[in-house]
C-alpha cells in the first residue's frame, strides 16, 4: 500500500500505541537490580548480559499494520527517549551511577551557572553509530562465530566473561526477532485486508532469518538497519542516533533486486518513505513542544572505502523524499566533494530551495584530510557518517565521544580580563590564571589566553575522564561492540578503547566572538592605544553604560567574516592557535582529543550567561554558533560570497571533528532558484569549509508562524545540531532564528 495512502494511518496507529508510553516496568528493574546483588562475584558485563537476556524474554514486540518493518521493543521508554530511559539502561540507575552523576553534577553545574561550560554528567550515552556494514557481511551468527572462536584464547576473566556476554547479546537480538516473527503470524489469523496480510506474513518470513543472517534484499537490509538500531539501543540503554550511509550500504540489494525482478523503483521509494518518515511520527516531533530530536542522521554521497564518488539512484530517491515529505528527524547529512555529478548538487540545491532545512553539507576534501591528520587509515576515514549533530564518526571503526563538553572561548577571555571573577574555578582545578594586567604587549596578552585556555581545556578532560573511565561499570556495551571493528578480536567493550579509534572532543564555542575581541583588544588597547585594560575592564563591568560612542567605535573594527586583510590574518592565525590548544591530550579509551567547532545550542545558551566582551557584544547577547562570523561581523544582512570568503584563509583540516558554518538564505521570488544555488555549494567547496548548514526561509513566514502557528504545522527550520518544527520551538529559541543575518544571493 503506497506511502501517501497510508501515512494518516500510520501516524494514527502509532499516537494510539504511544498514548500509554511510558510503561511502568519498576518490577522489572527491581528484578534485574535483586538478582545482580546476590552475585557480588559478576563482572560489570556479566551482569548486563543478564539484562539482555531479561529483556528479550520479558518485554513485548509490537507490530503495527501500517508499517511494513519490525522494530518496536517496549522496555519503558518514553515515546522522545531513544533508549537510555528504557529497562535497557537499569544498570545507569544502581548505586554507582546515582553516585556517578551526583559527583558530575557537583562539577559541572556551577560551570553552567556561571557560562563557562555545559557537559554530559557521566558519559556520552548518544549520538553513536553500528557497524552496520559487518552486520550487513556477516549476519549476527556470523558475529557470534568469531566471539566463540576468539573465546578460545580468551587469557584473563574479564576477556572471557565480556565476548560470553557479547554472544548473549546478539542471542537475545535473534530472539526478540523471533518473536516478532511470532506476532507478525499470529496476527495474519485476524486479519481481512489482503495487503496487509500479506505484509505481515513478509514481517513473519522476514524477522525469522534477518538480521540473524546477512540481508538478501533491499526490504531485508532495511529491516536488518531499523531493527538493529531500535532494538541494540533498548537493551543497551544507549542511544544510536547514526542510520548509517543509506546510498551506499542499500544500492547493491537494490541494484540486484531491480535486475532479478523483486522490486520497482515505485515500491524502493515506497518503502524508503516509511524508513524515513518513521522518526518523525515514532519520537511525536510534530506534537513534542521544545523537544530537540533524536540527533538521528542519514547520511548520502561521499565516497566508499576505495574514494569513488557515491552518487545513485538511491541518492537521488532520498532527495526527493525530504522534499516531498518535509522531514525533520532523522536530519539529512550530504557529503560532496568537486567529484560528484552536477545531477548530485541540482539534487541538493533544489532540497534547500524548496525549504528543506534538515540538511547539512559536509566537504569530504575537508573531513576526511583532517581525520587522515590524526593518524587514521584513508580507507577507514572514507566511511565517516554524521554522528549526531554534526560531529562525525568513523562507520564500523570508531566510538563517537564528542558532544559532551561545550566551552565558552568567551569566558575564558574574560579570564584573563577579570581573574579574580573565577578564583572558585582556578582554586578548585589547581592552577593560577594568567592576568591579562601584567601583560605589556598584546603577544603577552595573546600568549596568556592560550595559556588560559589550555589549563581550561585540561581541567574539563580530567573531569570527563574521572567518568569515562568507569565507563564499563556504569553501562559496559558488549552487544553493540560486536558490530564494531576490532572489539571481538581486542576482546575489549568499546567504552575501554575495544574500537579501533577512539577519539574525544570539546566543543568549542563562540570562535567568532573571541576572534573579535581579541583583535579589539590589540586595536584599542596597545595598537592604537585609546584606553587601558584596566578603563576596559570597567567598560565591560557595566555593560558599556555611559560608554556607548566608545561601545560604537568597537563595533567598527574589523571583524572575522569581513574583507579586510588584517582580520582575515589574524582569524587564520586564531583557528589554527585554538586546534593546537584543545587537541592532543589523552582520553581514557586510548584515544586523544581532537579539535571542535560545532554547536548545538550552547552559543544561545552560554551566551546569556556572559558578561560584555571587547568587540561591543553587550551581556547576555548570544555568541557566534560554530565557526561561523558573529552578527556583530555581518550586520541584519550580507553576501553569501562575503561568509564563504572568510573560509579561504582557514585550515579546517585542523578541525576533524568538524567546524559547521551556519547560514541563513532569504526566501525571495525568483532570486533563489536551485541553479543559483549550486554556484553557492561550489564555491563552499572551493573555499576549504568543513560543514555548511542552511535555513532557506521568507522572514515573513517566520513572523506569521509565530502568530498564527496552526497555519505552518510543517514549516521546517535549522536550529544549530538539529531540525525541528518552527511552531514546537520555544520562543527564545524562535526569536534566534528570526535574528540571524541574512546572506544574499546572487
Amino acid at each position: 500500500m503506497p506511502f501517501l495512502l497510508e501515512r494518516t494511518q500510520f501516524e494514527e496507529e502509532l499516537d494510539c500505541y504511544y498514548a500509554g508510553y511510558p510503561t511502568n516496568y519498576r518490577a522489572f528493574e527491581q528484578e534485574l537490580h535483586e538478582n545482580s546483588a546476590c552475585h557480588p562475584e559478576w563482572l560489570p558485563a556479566q551482569r548486563k548480559s543478564q539484562g539482555y537476556s531479561f529483556i528479550a524474554a520479558h518485554c513485548p514486540v509490537k507490530i503495527f499494520r501500517h508499517f511494513p518493518f519490525y522494530f518496536e521493543l517496549n522496555t519503558g521508554r518514553a515515546r522522545t527517549d531513544l533508549g537510555e530511559g528504557g529497562l535497557g539502561g537499569w544498570m545507569t540507575r544502581e548505586p554507582f551511577g546515582g553516585a556517578l552523576r551526583a559527583n558530575g553534577s557537583a562539577w559541572w553545574t556551577p560551570c553552567y551557572e556561571s557560562g563557562l561550560s555545559e557537559g554530559w554528567l557521566v558519559l556520552d550515552n548518544n549520538h553513536h553509530g553500528l557497524g552496520y556494514d559487518l552486520v550487513f557481511r556477516y549476519g549476527l551468527h556470523g558475529l557470534i562465530a568469531q566471539a566463540a572462536r576468539r573465546l578460545y584464547s580468551a587469557e584473563t576473566e574479564q576477556e572471557r566473561v565480556f565476548l560470553e556476554s557479547m554472544i548473549t547479546g546478539l542471542q537475545a537480538l535473534i530472539t526478540i526477532a523471533g518473536r516478532f516473527a511470532v506476532a507478525a503470524a499470529e496476527l495474519t489469523a485476524e486479519e481481512a485486508e489482503t495487503e496487509i496480510r500479506q505484509r505481515l506474513l513478509r514481517i513473519a518470513d522476514t524477522a525469522r532469518r534477518v538480521p540473524a543472517e546477512p540481508p538478501a534484499t533491499f526490504y531485508e537490509a532495511l529491516n536488518t538497519i531499523l531493527f538493529m538500531r531500535e532494538v541494540t539501543q533498548e537493551l543497551e540503554g544507549n542511544g544510536i542516533s547514526v542510520f548509517g550511509h543509506l546510498d551506499r550500504m542499500l544500492f547493491p540489494f537494490y541494484q540486484r533486486d531491480l535486475a532479478e525482478g523483486r522490486i520497482t523503483r515505485e515500491e524502493a521509494s515506497d518503502l524508503l518513505a516509511f524508513f524515513l518518515a518513521f522518526s518523525d511520527v515514532r519520537f511525536d516531533m510534530k506534537h513534542a513542544r521544545n523537544h530537540v530530536g533524536t540527533n538521528s542522521t542519514v547520511v548520502i554521497g561521499g565516497c566508499d572505502a576505495e574514494g569513488s564518488p557515491v552518487y545513485n539512484e538511491l541518492s537521488a530517491m532520498i532527495l526527493e523524499l525530504y522534499a516531498e515529505l518535509r522531514l525533520v528527524d532523522p536530519k539529512l547529512n550530504a557529503r560532496i566533494s568537486p567529484r560528484h555529478p552536477r545531477a548530485y548538487f541540482e539534487g541538493l540545491a533544489t532540497l534547500i530551495a524548496e525549504g528543506g532545512n534538515s540538511l547539512s553539507l559536509f566537504n569530504d576534501d575537508v573531513i576526511i584530510a583532517a581525520n587522515i591528520r590524526e593518524g587514521k587509515a584513508p580507507e577507514d576515514c572514507r566511511l565517516y557518517v554524521g554522528g549526531g549533530c554534526q560531529e562525525n564518526v568513523l562507520e564500523n571503526t570508531e566510538v563517537n565521544s564528542r558532544a559532551t563538553i561545550y566551552l565558552n572561548l568567551a569566558q575564558v577571555l574574560l579570564m584573563g580580563l577579570c581573574p579574580e571573577n573565577w578564583d572558585w574555578f582556578t582554586a578548585r582545578e589547581e592552577f593560577q590564571a594568567r592576568p591579562f594586567a601584567a601583560c605589556a604587549t598584546f603577544e603577552e596578552l595573546y600568549d596568556a589566553f592560550l595559556q588560559n585556555l589550555r589549563a581550561v581545556v585540561e581541567a574539563h578532560i580530567e573531569q570527563r575522564n574521572r567518568t569515562e573511565r568507569e565507563g564499563w561499570r556504569y553501562n559496559p556495551c558488549p552487544l553493540h561492540s560486536a558490530t564494531l571493528l576490532d572489539c571481538i578480536e581486542n576482546a575489549r567493550d568499546m567504552l575501554v578503547g575495544g574500537a579501533r579509534y577512539n577519539p574525544g572532543s570539546i566543543a568549542l564555542t563562540g570562535a567568532g566572538t573571541v576572534i573579535d575581541a581579541l583583535y579589539a583588544l590589540r586595536e584599542v588597547v596597545f595598537e592604537r592605544k585609546l584606553l587601558s585594560l584596566a578603563h576596559l575592564r570597567e567598560m565591560l563591568a557595566t555593560d558599556y553604560a555611559g560608554e556607548e560612542a566608545f561601545r560604537h567605535l568597537l563595533l567598527r573594527i574589523p571583524k572575522f567574516g569581513q574583507d579586510e586583510e588584517g582580520i582575515r590574518a589574524f582569524s587564520a592565525r586564531v583557528f589554527a592557535d585554538m586546534a593546537r590548544v584543545s587537541s592532543g591530550k589523552a582520553n581514557t579509551r586510548g584515544g586523544r582529543y581532537e579539535a571542535s567547532l560545532f554547536a548545538f545550542r550552547s552559543f544561545v545558551s552560554l551566551g546569556t550567561r556572559t558578561d560584555a566582551t571587547p568587540d561591543g557584544r553587550k551581556a547576555g547577547d548570544y555568541l557566534s554558533p560554530g565557526m561561523s562570523p558573529s552578527p556583530l561581523a555581518l550586520g541584519a544582512s550580507c553576501s553569501i560570497g562575503q561568509i564563504l570568503d572568510a573560509l579561504t584563509s582557514l585550515d579546517l583540516t585542523h578541525y576533524p571533528v568538524v567546524a559547521v558554518l551556519d547560514v541563513k538564505l532569504p526566501l525571495l521570488p525568483g532570486r533563489c532558484r536551485p541553479d543559483i544555488l549550486i554556484p553557492v555549494l561550489m564555491r563552499f567547496l572551493h573555499s576549504g569549509g568543513s560543514v555548511l548548514q542552511m535555513n532557506y526561509v521568507d522572514q515573513a513566514i517566520l513572523l506569521d508562524a509565530q502568530r498564527h502557528p496552526e497555519r505552518h504545522a510543517d514549516l521546517t527550520v535549522r536550529i544549530s545540531g538539529y531540525s525541528a518544527y518552527f511552531t514546537t520551538l520555544p520562543e527564545v529559541t524562535q526569536e534566534e532564528i528570526i535574528q540571524r543575518t541574512e546572506a544574499t544571493v546572487g
